[in-house]
């Protein structure tokens, strides 16, 4: 043509034009619809958050218990149920499992083709009849090995081969250790043989003087709620002190979990629904990225720069924040409150923590704060109420995805009808131009004949 452009870019250059209005409008629309959605995902995973750190306050946090051990004989694990107290362990000897073995020349060594192999451990007892088996005389070491082992009827013994140089062991063990689960094996009836390599015992243990015996090395609820793993025995005169005693640092450690969680919730819809310097949140969320790293759940609970504000005109999770911060000051159903643990609201809007406060209300009254988090009525379901309506199937946030999806699919539904109405006009720019093109390459064709 005569500007140098072909009709295609004349077309496209038009269509550009045209269509720059509505795509910024929708661009505009669908920014704005996929930053709401993701700021209500956002509130969403942090009132889980704070659900899991209710619950687990009210499953024992403030019982809870530990057990230090002296020496590396035992490990010891304790539940809140555990009594507090001091135990004196001393380990005699530990469970074993049975062990015997039959040497060969070669673990291809055949088979005989008739008699019955009886294997007994503890009462139950597996027949292997070789004349049926090894019928053809085919059958070796290595193959009895893996008919025991493969038996549906296996009496709970395993079987393997120890190559010696030049000769091989059959070896079986019993796979459970105790004396009840003595190996034994017969040939017709007749001891087939075998060295027994280690012997089937009990474990045991005399605790505060007093003897128990054990076919495990793991002892069950030997106490109310403790359980002690024998790992080694002690010398002539020594023991292990083992000392139960409540657990202040794991109490510590889920209260601070949880004031952690309101936190975040709290700086979330503070950024979310009211506009704020960028600044201002950067350090809050570089701090909270690094804690994202350490929790759980991976995905990000702090909020990005495009959030900011994003839900300005969201009344309701407002009244959200002004809930849970005052729920600080109510009283539990026992007269408590989250001060006098030392948790306070501080002038930024935050809760603080009193560590020292809390220190020693944990220790000198954990069955007030038990009651005051976990009755009814108390701050756990106060919270878990305020909460609720939000959280909740087809709640407050479900409601509000929803919508935003709704919209969401409607602006796409919007884009792709504009895209095929362009493409139209384009096409119809295309064939307008093509056509003026052509005439104009006739019309100059033509001209040349005056020449």
């Amino acid at each position: 043509m005569i500007s140098g452009m072909s009709g295609a870019q004349f077309a496209e250059q038009l269509i550009a034009a045209e269509r720059m209005g509505k795509d910024q409008l929708y661009k505009a629309k669908m920014d704005k619809y996929e930053d709401q959605l993701d700021a209500y995902k956002l509130l969403d995973r942090s009132m889980d958050k704070i659900i899991s750190k209710l619950e687990k306050l009210e499953n024992g946090s403030f019982e809870a218990k530990k057990a230090d051990v002296t020496g590396e004989n035992a490990t010891v694990t304790v539940s809140p149920d555990s009594p507090a107290g001091d135990y004196e362990l001393q380990v005699h000897q530990l469970a074993q499992a049975h062990q015997l073995s039959k040497t060969f020349g070669s673990e291809t060594d055949l088979l005989p083709t008739s008699g019955v192999l009886s294997i007994n451990v503890g009462g139950k007892q597996l027949d292997l009849d070789m004349s049926v088996l090894n019928a053809d005389g085919s059958k070796t070491v290595t193959s009895l090995r893996d008919m025991i082992n493969d038996h549906p009827d296996n009496p709970g013994v395993q079987a393997s081969l120890v190559r010696t140089g030049g000769q091989v062991e059959l070896m079986m063990t019993a796979k459970e250790t105790g004396a009840a689960s003595t190996i034994s094996v017969t040939m017709d009836g007749a001891d087939w043989g075998m060295t027994e390599r280690r012997a089937a015992q009990d474990a045991q243990i005399t605790l505060n003087g007093i003897a128990i015996s054990n076919s495990s090395n793991q002892l069950t609820n030997v106490i109310d709620g403790m359980d002690i793993e024998l790992r080694q025995t002690h010398a002539a005169g020594e023991s292990s002190m083992i000392s139960v005693k409540a657990d202040y640092e794991a109490s510590e450690e889920a209260v601070e979990d949880f004031v952690d969680a309101v936190n975040d919730l709290l700086d979330q819809i503070n950024s979310l629904t009211r506009s704020m310097g960028a600044e201002a949140l950067d350090e809050d969320d570089k701090d909270k990225d690094d804690e994202d790293k350490d929790d759980d759940d991976d995905r990000p609970t702090s909020v990005d720069e495009d959030q900011i504000g994003i839900l300005k005109g969201d009344s309701t999770i407002r009244n959200l924040q002004s809930k849970l911060r005052n729920i600080v000051f109510a009283d539990a159903p026992n007269g408590m409150r989250l001060g006098d643990i030392g948790i306070e609201l501080t002038r930024s809007g935050k809760l603080e923590i009193d560590s020292e406060k809390l220190t020693d209300a944990l220790k000198n009254n954990p069955a007030g704060i038990t009651e005051m988090f976990t009755s009814k009525g108390g701050l756990v379901d106060q919270l878990e109420n305020t909460i609720e309506p939000f959280t909740k199937f087809d709640g407050y946030l479900d409601n509000k995805k929803d919508t935003l999806d709704g919209q969401i699919d409607r602006v796409e539904d919007n884009i792709d009808r504009h895209n095929r109405l362009m493409e139209q006009r384009y096409q119809i720019y295309l064939g307008q131009f093509t056509a003026m093109e052509s005439a104009i390459n006739e019309m100059n064709s033509a001209s040349m004949l005056f020449y």
